[in-house]
């Protein structure tokens, strides 16, 4: 089965708006056994948008259509789906009546224009949106499902999750005779791309049933295992031996299997060991903090969180000595030592980290280039200072601290499972 992912808006065209849905549907098409064989964007254009559906439909099984679905006069996807597929676009007074309840619950005036929302193509199925107004659709033409998301990820992602990956994992099973498709992810960390691929090898990529698939982002990589079968438990079968085969060469590497992130496997370390946690940054300005307080139930641990970004407030919150500052400045071992120090005495929480360093773009000297980053750990009696290792690339500001953060938390919950029994 092969998909076309066509993203809708002229926002994507001139790059005020970035098609992050295509990563995420693409992956999440992988994991349900349908290979993503081509991304198209296309503006707010009728014209256009019909004869990239004709490309579409000469190469593709399955068509996905995002954006578009909103109540403007631009927003006319669902007009060309019904022109392109010969069907009338009627009103459905169900979903008139959920337009008019969503509004009601929020006490505003309904926009006329949000009905629009309610027009379909005469036949189509509908896919419920559990978060805003513009639902889609699943429309079939000439054996071909199109279906269309709104180009708002958190709302496509809900729609796709809720509805789309149990019916297109259905609709799979049925055409290809099979009653089942498991998939399962291996989480890397402190391994680039290139090295990951080369210690697995290709042999294991080159495999169809089960498939191995390949990923990366920022400071993490992961790979997708997909086999297919009449039965779940056969499925997993076919993967356990591949499975194995990664874990035996790559398992000083390995942190998480499924979608767990760094940050999100500390906090329920935390919540499960009842402990909290405190920050002192530099470099990061709060990036730490926030990265752990965007998980919900972070009240239950976070403790105090200081951004002592100058020296005077290192000095005057974190008790760091001015002849440190000045004898070996406040990118370096020892002043993250002291920083980590200090919180402990002031936070009282179990977990305590500091963070200084040079993020760039300036700054930088030959000897503590841009990228110099020392992190403090404090459990009780415990302290342990680490200056962060990179990967043999140049990042940016942003990529610095992003990665400083992933690293930092990584080293945190390895550093608590070392000295808690």
């Amino acid at each position: 089965m092969k998909a076309e992912l066509i993203a809708i808006g002229t926002e994507l065209l001139i790059g005020h708006v970035v098609n992050s849905n295509a990563t995420y549907l693409s992956e999440e098409l992988n994991a349900i056994g349908i290979s993503t064989h081509f991304h198209v964007t296309v503006g707010d254009n009728q014209e256009r948008i019909l004869k990239t559906l004709e490309l579409a439909a000469s190469r593709a099984d399955i068509i996905i259509c995002t954006g578009g679905l909103g109540p403007t006069v631009d927003d006319i996807t669902h007009e060309v789906l019904a022109e392109f597929a010969g069907k009338p676009l009627l009103e459905d007074p169900q979903i008139k009546e959920v337009i008019k309840n969503k509004f009601l619950k929020t006490k505003k005036d309904i926009p006329q224009n949000n009905y629009k929302q309610a027009l379909i193509p005469e036949g189509a199925i509908i896919i419920p949106n559990p978060v805003g107004t513009a639902v889609g659709v699943i429309l079939d033409y000439k054996g071909i499902k199109i279906i269309s998301f709104p180009g708002v990820p958190c709302e496509m992602k809900a729609m796709f999750k809720e509805t789309i990956a149990p019916y297109l994992s259905a609709y799979l099973a049925e055409k290809e005779s099979l009653a089942a498709i498991e998939s399962e992810k291996i989480k890397f960390i402190n391994i680039g791309e290139s090295q990951m691929a080369e210690m697995i090898g290709e042999e294991i990529f080159m495999q169809s049933n089960p498939s191995v698939a390949p990923y990366a982002t920022l400071g993490e990589c992961y790979v997708r295992i997909t086999a297919k079968a009449e039965s779940a438990s056969e499925a997993k079968k076919l993967m356990a031996p591949v499975k194995e085969k990664i874990e035996a060469k790559m398992k000083d590497y390995i942190y998480s299997y499924g979608d767990d992130t760094v940050p999100e496997i500390l906090s329920n370390f935390l919540k499960e060991k009842n402990l909290s946690i405190a920050f002192a940054e530099s470099c990061t300005g709060g990036l730490l903090s926030k990265t752990m307080t965007d998980i919900p139930g972070a009240s239950s641990y976070t403790k105090l969180n200081l951004v002592t970004y100058s020296n005077e407030s290192k000095e005057q919150f974190l008790n760091v000595s001015k002849e440190t500052l000045d004898k070996h400045g406040a990118v370096s071992e020892e002043t993250a030592k002291e920083m980590v120090l200090g919180l402990q005495k002031i936070s009282n929480a179990n977990l305590n980290i500091s963070i200084t360093g040079i993020a760039g773009p300036d700054g930088g000297t030959p000897e503590k280039p841009i990228g110099t980053i020392y992190i403090g750990l404090a459990f009780n009696e415990k302290v342990e200072i680490h200056k962060l290792d990179w990967f043999a690339r140049t990042l940016n500001r942003a990529q610095v601290r992003e990665l400083a953060c992933l690293k930092t938390l990584y080293k945190a919950y390895k550093f608590l499972l070392k000295n808690i029994a």
